[in-house]
């Protein structure tokens, strides 16, 4: 959907239009479930709850919005940071990453996929906040440097610099061999 309609129903929205607040959930519900899904290793139950919870969240929030802004990256910002909520609400504080992962040989391709995903999102929470914010919103919810700029409030050249420093550390965070491939963060697709 168009920004510029995303930012008229958030404008509206703000005033306490209820109709343009239901457009805006409409426009927006299946892309925070998505990334909600991504960001949470699949649970789809959880990422259900965190739609619900963003979508709480945006209603409160639409009052104190700056119209200067982008409304998704706005709405991804809320989603981000729930989903992060969660992911150290489930997090052992003393737990350590494995240095292999231990995955059956009859185990499918999904499960590794989970694994990974599970794997790196404890990575990522030993990123800098920022480092983690640029690379999910860049890799889990799809957006351009510009959109993530706009979002995290600060230029093109910090997110591709927090990107940077942020693949660079998780290359060191994740075993470099799982199950007898390279770790290639750069080009994984999540």
């Amino acid at each position: 959907m168009d920004n510029h309609l995303l930012t008229e129903y958030m404008e509206r929205a703000a005033k306490g239009d209820q109709r343009a607040f239901q457009s805006l959930a409409q426009a927006l519900g299946q892309k925070i479930f998505a990334l909600s899904f991504r960001l949470l290793s699949g649970d789809r139950a959880m990422a259900e709850d965190i739609s619900q919870e963003v979508l709480i969240k945006l209603w409160q929030y639409a009052p104190k919005w700056q119209s200067g802004g982008s409304v998704q990256g706005f709405v991804s910002r809320i989603t981000y940071n729930a989903c992060m909520d969660v992911h150290r609400s489930r997090k052992n504080k003393n737990e350590e990453l494995p240095e292999q992962l231990s995955v059956p040989e009859t185990a499918t391709a999904s499960i590794m996929t989970s694994e990974y995903r599970s794997l790196l999102m404890q990575a990522i929470e030993r990123l800098p906040e920022r480092q983690g914010e640029a690379l999910l919103l860049t890799y889990f919810h799809e957006n351009s440097r510009k959109e993530v700029a706009k979002s995290m409030q600060t230029t093109e050249k910090a997110v591709e610099h927090l990107i940077a420093r942020g693949l660079k550390a998780l290359g060191s965070l994740i075993p470099a061999n799982i199950n007898g491939e390279k770790n290639d963060l750069a080009t994984q697709s999540y």
